[in-house]
C-alpha cells in the first residue's frame, strides 16, 4: 500500500518508510514573485477564478440546482489548478547529531623514558611513559569509557610529528557491538616505546587540528613532559593555535627537578701504542641531580676479559673524581699495554643508585697495540751534541734498531749503530729495511735525486716515517725546492738565519692541547707531577729555527715557542708533527734536546726520542697488519649513521678480494642484528666502505670474517645511545604547558586528579543538525488524475444537463 501511494504521488521508493516528520508547503515561482510577492498572485487569481465562475453562473440559463452544481465543480477545478501552480512539495524534516571529538595526544619521544612517572603497582617507579599509559589504560580503561560517552575518543603519539594510533565512539562500546573497541586502543599504548629522538610539542599539536579539520573537536589532551627539542621560538607558534580555537588540557607527566644521572660523554685515545707504552685515555664525565663534588670512581677494563687493565706499577686503573652538578670534567686514565693485539677499552662510570640512564655509564674505544722493535736509519752531516746523545740513546734503547750515517766522516770511518752501514741506500728494497729515516743538519747535495725520491715514496706510498731535526748549517733551509721539501709538516720558504752561539736567554717549550694530550711529553705517571715538570724543572733550551710556519691541515703543532712569533703571526713552532700519504713526519726545530740528557737525566730525553720515534713507526708497522677496520668514531647517536672503513694495505691481498664484503653487526649477547655490505670505492680500490641508520641502542660488535688465507677475522665494537639533546635538560617544562593551556582557554590537570576531572571540565562539542529531503507533488500522476477527473466531471455534467 505504502509503496502504491508512493508511486501515485510521484516519490522515491522508501521516501514514506524514512523516520521523520511530513510536512506539504509550496514553492510557487511566479513572475515578479520578489517584488509584489505569492500572495498577491494568489489573491488577484482567485479572485479571477471566482469572477470566471460566477460570470458563467450567470450566463447559463437552465435550472438553479444545476448551475450550482457546475459552479462548484468549476471552482474546485479552478482551485486545484492554483494549488498545483503554486508548487506543492512534501518535506520530511530529520536531524543529525555530530559528534564531539577529543583529541588525546601521548608523548613517546627517548625522555619519557625517565623514572620519576610515579610508584606503579608493585611499588617500583614508572617511567613517564609508563603512568601515562597507566592513565589511560588503568582501571579497564574507565577514563577513556567515561570520556567516549560525550566525544568520539582520537588517540596519537607523537614525537617530532603527530599519528594516529586508534579510534573509540560512542557506538563502538561493548554493549553496543559486542565488540570492546577500547581493548584495540589498550594493545596501541602497550606498543608505545619512549624511542622518539626529538619533541615538538606545538607542531605535533597543529598536526593533529589539520587532520581533525571541520569536525567538532572539544579539545586536545597532551599527555607529555613538555621539553620540547630542539627549542624553537613558541609565541607565533602558540598564537596559531590560539586562532584556531580549540582547548588545550596539558598533563605534565615527571618532575620539573633535574633527574639524576652520570653520564660518560666521550672517550679519546691515541689509535695506537706500543707495547710497554704509557697509554693516557682521556674521558669526559658530567654529572647531573647531585650535590657538587659528587664522587664517582672510573674503571678502565678490557672488553674481552671484563677486568680492569693495569698501571704501570700493576695496579688496577680505578680514579675517584669529585663531579661538580651539570659541569663536564675531564679525566685521565693511564696504563701500560703488556700484549700486542687490538684491544678493546672500556671506560666505565660506577652506577649511582636512582640514576636515570645506566647505559650511558660507559664508552667504548680501540687501539691497536704494537710489538716490534723499530729500525731507524738516522743521518746526520756533523757530530754536533745532539747527534751524539740521541745515537747513543738509541743504541741503549732495546726496542730501537738504529743504523746511523754520519755524512761528514772519512770513507774509511766505521758508522755506528745496532747495524752500521757505509751508505745510503740505493733501492726501495733497501729503505724498507727501516721504519723511519731521521734527518739532522744535513747538506742535500750528500744525495742524488734518486736517493730524495726513494725517501718520498718510502712516506707516501709505504707509510715509512721521515722526521728533520733543525740546525743552523743546513736544516730544514736547505732543502727548500727538494723532493724533501713537500714531505714537511712545515714551510721553510721564510727560515731565517740564526747564530746558535751567543744566546744568554733560554726558554721552556710551551705545550699545544695536542702535545699535552700526547706521550711524547709524558715523563711522569702522575699529570700533576708531569705538568709541574714541564713548567718549572724542565731544562731551558737556547737555539731554534726561526721563520718556519704550520701547512695548513697537514701539520699540528705539539710545542711551542712561549714567546717569539713566525711570519705568520702566531706562536714559533717547536716541535710540529704530521702525515704525508700513507706515512708520518715529523719537524723539531730544536738541536739542544741534548741538554735535557745532560742535566736532567736518561729517562726525560728517552721517553721524548723514543716516542717520537714511535709515532713515525706507526704508520708502517700498522701497515704489516695488511688491513685495518675502522669506525668514523667509537659512538654514535640513535638516528645517525654508522660509518665503516676497510682499507686493504696489501697489494696481493687486494687483487684476492671482491667488489663487496659482507659484515655482520651482533649485540651485546653475540646475537646477529643484522648484516651490511662494505663496497670498494670508486677512485680509491684499497678502501671498502658501507653505511646504515644506527636504529637501535646498545653496544654492539662488527665481526668481520677472514675474507682471506692468513688473514684472521676482525672485530671492532661500536655503540649506539640515546641522543644526548632529549636528555640534556629532560624536567618537565610546567611554563610551556602552562602558557598552552591559558592562551587556549584550556586548563592544565595534574597527573593524580586527571582520572576525575578530565570527564566534567571538558564538555561535549556535539550539534544538532536539521536535514530536510522533500519530493515535488505538483508533477505527481495523482495530481493529473484528479485534473483529468475533475474537467471530465465538468464535461459530462454539461452533457447531461443539455448545455453542449
Amino acid at each position: 500500500m505504502q509503496r502504491l501511494l508512493e508511486l501515485l504521488l510521484g516519490l522515491d521508493k522508501g521516501f514514506l518508510g524514512r523516520e521523520g516528520d511530513f510536512a506539504v508547503r509550496f514553492a510557487p515561482q511566479w513572475p515578479g514573485q520578489q517584488s509584489i510577492g505569492a500572495g498577491t498572485w494568489n489573491f488577484l487569481l482567485a479572485l479571477a477564478a471566482l469572477l470566471l465562475v460566477i460570470y458563467i453562473y450567470r450566463r447559463e440559463g437552465r435550472s438553479r440546482r444545476s448551475r450550482i452544481t457546475l459552479a462548484v465543480l468549476r471552482g474546485l477545478l479552478l482551485a486545484f489548478v492554483l494549488i498545483l501552480l503554486n508548487r506543492p512539495i512534501l518535506t520530511l524534516g530529520q536531524s543529525r547529531i555530530e559528534p564531539s571529538v577529543l583529541a588525546i595526544m601521548v608523548d613517546d619521544s627517548i625522555s619519557m623514558k625517565i623514572p620519576d612517572g610515579g610508584a606503579g603497582p608493585n611499588g617500583g617507579p614508572l617511567s613517564r611513559l609508563q603512568a601515562a599509559v597507566q592513565l589511560l589504560d588503568g582501571d579497564q580503561r574507565q577514563l577513556l569509557r567515561d570520556l567516549a560517552r560525550e566525544h568520539d575518543i582520537r588517540l596519537y603519539r607523537f614525537d617530532a610529528d603527530a599519528q594516529p594510533i586508534g579510534e573509540f565512539h560512542q557506538s563502538a562500546d561493548q554493549s553496543q557491538t559486542g565488540h570492546d573497541a577500547s581493548a584495540d586502543l589498550s594493545k596501541s599504548l602497550s606498543q608505545l616505546t619512549p624511542q622518539g629522538q626529538r619533541t615538538q610539542v606545538i607542531g605535533s599539536i597543529a598536526t593533529i587540528l589539520n587532520d581533525l579539520q571541520g569536525q567538532r573537536l572539544a579539545g586536545v589532551v597532551v599527555l607529555t613532559d613538555g621539553r620540547e627539542t630542539p627549542r624553537e621560538p613558541i609565541a607565533s607558534a602558540i598564537e596559531s593555535l590560539k586562532n584556531r580555537g580549540v582547548k588545550i588540557f596539558p598533563i605534565p607527566v615527571g618532575t620539573d627537578q633535574p633527574p639524576r644521572n652520570i653520564e660518560v660523554q666521550s672517550v679519546s685515545v691515541q689509535d695506537s701504542a706500543f707495547k710497554g707504552d704509557y697509554v693516557n685515555v682521556k674521558a669526559t664525565i658530567r654529572a647531573s641531580g647531585y650535590e657538587a663534588d659528587h664522587p664517582v670512581q672510573l674503571i678502565l677494563k678490557d672488553k674481552t676479559t671484563g677486568q680492569p687493565l693495569l698501571r704501570a706499577d700493576g695496579s688496577p686503573v680505578r680514579e675517584t673524581i669529585q663531579l661538580p652538578n651539570d659541569q663536564p670534567v675531564e679525566a685521565e686514565l693511564q696504563f701500560k699495554p703488556t700484549q700486542a693485539g687490538t684491544l678493546d677499552l672500556v671506560v666505565e662510570a660506577e652506577t649511582q643508585p636512582g640514576e636515570l640512564d645506566d647505559q650511558d655509564n660507559l664508552r667504548l674505544a680501540q687501539i691497536a697495540v704494537l710489538d716490534a722493535k723499530i729500525a731507524v736509519l738516522y743521518v746526520d752531516g756533523y757530530p754536533r751534541w745532539d747527534y751524539r746523545y740521541i745515537k747513543n740513546e738509541m743504541i741503549r734503547d732495546k726496542t730501537v734498531d738504529i743504523s746511523c750515517l754520519l755524512t761528514s766522516a772519512d770513507p774509511n770511518f766505521a758508522q755506528e749503530g745496532d747495524r752500521p752501514i757505509r751508505r745510503f741506500p740505493e733501492s726501495i728494497g733497501e729503505m724498507l729495511d727501516y721504519d723511519v729515516v731521521l734527518f739532522g743538519d744535513v747538506d742535500p747535495r750528500q744525495f742524488s735525486d734518486a736517493q730524495l725520491q726513494l725517501i718520498s715514496e718510502f712516506v707516501s706510498k709505504k707509510g715509512g716515517g721521515f722526521g728533520m731535526v733543525a740546525g743552523p748549517r743546513w736544516s730544514p733551509q736547505a732543502w727548500h725546492n727538494t723532493a724533501i721539501e713537500p714531505l714537511l709538516p712545515v714551510s721553510i720558504a721564510r727560515v731565517e738565519e740564526s747564530d746558535s752561539v751567543n744566546i744568554a736567554q733560554g726558554f721552556r717549550p710551551v705545550l699545544t692541547r695536542q702535545g699535552a694530550a700526547s706521550s711524547i711529553f709524558r715523563f711522569f705517571a702522575d699529570r700533576q707531577v708531569n705538568e709541574q715538570f714541564l713548567k718549572d724543572s724542565w731544562q731551558p733550551l737556547f737555539w731554534y729555527c726561526h721563520g718556519i710556519t704550520v701547512k695548513p691541515g697537514v701539520g699540528e703543532v705539539y710545542a711551542e715557542h712561549p714567546t717569539d712569533t713566525g711570519p705568520d703571526g702566531r706562536k714559533a713552532p717547536i716541535l710540529v708533527l704530521g702525515r704525508f700519504g700513507a706515512g708520518r713526519t715529523m719537524f723539531s726545530a730544536i738541536d739542544d734536546s741534548w741538554r735535557w740528557r745532560y742535566y736532567t737525566g736518561e729517562s726525560i730525553f728517552d721517553t721524548y726520542w723514543v716516542q717520537q720515534l714511535r709515532y713515525l713507526a706507526r704508520g708502517k708497522k700498522l701497515g704489516q697488519r695488511r688491513l685495518t677496520l675502522t669506525s668514523s668514531r667509537p659512538s654514535y647517536e640513535l638516528g645517525e649513521r654508522v660509518r665503516i672503513d676497510l682499507r686493504i694495505l696489501d697489494p696481493q691481498l687486494l687483487q684476492q678480494l671482491p667488489d663487496q664484503i659482507r659484515v655482520e653487526i651482533q649485540d651485546d649477547k653475540g646475537q646477529i642484528v643484522r648484516q651490511e655490505n662494505l663496497m670498494r670505492q670508486e677512485g680509491q680500490m684499497d678502501l671498502y666502505a658501507g653505511s646504515w641508520t644506527a636504529d637501535h641502542t646498545g653496544r654492539f660488535t662488527l665481526h668481520l670474517p677472514a675474507i682471506a688465507g692468513g688473514i684472521d677475522a676482525k672485530e671492532l665494537p661500536i655503540q649506539v645511545v640515546v641522543p644526548r639533546l632529549e636528555l640534556s635538560t629532560p624536567q618537565v617544562d610546567l611554563t610551556l604547558l602552562g602558557r598552552l593551556a591559558s592562551e587556549t582557554m584550556g586548563q592544565t590537570v595534574q597527573l593524580s586528579q586527571a582520572r576525575a576531572q578530565l570527564p566534567t571540565i571538558i564538555t561535549s562539542a556535539a550539534k544538532i543538525i536539521p536535514v530536510e529531503a522533500s519530493q515535488p507533488l505538483w508533477n505527481a500522476p495523482l495530481a493529473m488524475a484528479l485534473f483529468v477527473l475533475l474537467i471530465t466531471a465538468e464535461w459530462i455534467l454539461r452533457k447531461m444537463y443539455g448545455m453542449l
